[in-house]
């Protein structure tokens, strides 16, 4: 149910706001989160371990929550990193489709495919080796995350990810649907 146009958009978007975050910052990524909410434009999300570890000291993250912080895309200092620069013609785009459409055809259809075509560009991008290849592909986690979450994010993390002890380390942080 994606759509190409999207799709295409998407991963260009998602590829050059990570190019640039990780030109930026000279650090390990572990967490790259594709991010979609209310607002109808994604943005993206990610966590170095430089970033987490300074994170804990600096935000005073207690050992009970130090788990599902380091999977929390709205904590991280990276959130919507680059989202004007990388993703405006994007958020334009998105806009000029939503033209016309009903309130019910744009969060009961349309969020759909916008939501299946980001986890499509993830797959190219992933495909053409962006998250890395063998094992350094097994030290990222890359998922499609919904604001708020919509329990399935655990479904696209096992699409999107290879089966490692680092992707149960994030499957035990997400919101299964029946806690919605």
């Amino acid at each position: 149910m994606s759509d190409e146009k999207l799709v295409k958009a998407f991963q260009e978007a998602f590829r050059n706001s990570v190019n640039a975050l990780k030109g930026e910052h000279d650090e390990r990524f572990y967490y790259y989160a594709f991010i979609f909410d209310e607002g109808m434009h994604p943005y993206i999300s990610a966590w170095s371990e430089e970033a987490y570890e300074k994170s804990l000291i600096d935000d005073r993250v207690s050992e009970e929550d130090k788990g599902w912080w380091k999977w929390d895309y709205a904590d991280s200092p990276y959130c919507a990193y680059g989202y004007d620069e990388y993703f405006g013609e994007t958020a334009k785009f998105l806009d000029e489709r939503a033209e016309g459409m009903t309130e019910d055809d744009l969060f009961d259809k349309d969020w759909y495919v916008r939501m299946e075509s980001m986890e499509e560009a993830l797959k190219r991008l992933d495909a053409e080796g962006f998250f890395g290849r063998g094992a350094e592909r097994e030290k990222v986690i890359v998922n499609v995350e919904q604001a708020p979450p919509d329990g399935r994010e655990k479904e696209r993390a096992v699409r999107l990810n290879p089966t490692t002890a680092l992707l149960e380390d994030y499957l035990e942080y997400c919101e299964d649907e029946e806690e919605e």
